[in-house]
């Protein structure tokens, strides 16, 4: 008789916590490259979202429990999905971040020309342009 009926996907979970410490690398590797100098908000900045994440995954997991023990029939089939959906947006949120400090980090270099800049401007559905230099924004 368990209390928890439903859990996250253990393997999302895992790719997320991959994901943000890239994403985290990459950034103190940028701030590093350009000069930036590390401060405590920087660092406070990923602990409030890694503190975000968390608190989302508890309230879905909450929700997620009451619909399993309402014992309603398409709660129960589709609450999986509301779950999972919402890991996978949090791992595309920190993929897009990981590619555009690659980019930062190396603009001119052919990997980003042929690879990053190619594959962040598809998944964040810059179709224009695609191989092109990004134009400076006002």
């Amino acid at each position: 008789n368990n209390i928890i009926l439903y859990w996250p996907s253990g393997i999302l979970l895992t790719w997320l916590l991959v994901v943000f410490m890239l994403d985290f690398i990459f950034g103190i590797s940028k701030a590093a490259l350009h000069g930036v100098r590390r401060t405590s908000r920087g660092l406070r900045q990923s602990v409030i979202k890694l503190l975000q994440y968390g608190g989302c995954i508890i309230v879905a997991i909450v929700i997620l429990n009451i619909v399993y023990v309402s014992d309603h029939y398409y709660g129960r089939q589709f609450a999986w999905l509301f779950g999972d959906l919402m890991l996978y947006l949090m791992i595309y949120i920190e993929i897009v971040s990981i590619l555009e400090n690659l980019e930062e980090i190396s603009p001119k270099a052919i990997f980003v020309k042929l690879l990053v800049r190619p594959v962040r401007r598809l998944i964040t559905f810059r179709l224009k342009n695609l191989f092109g230099e990004e134009k400076a924004e006002v």
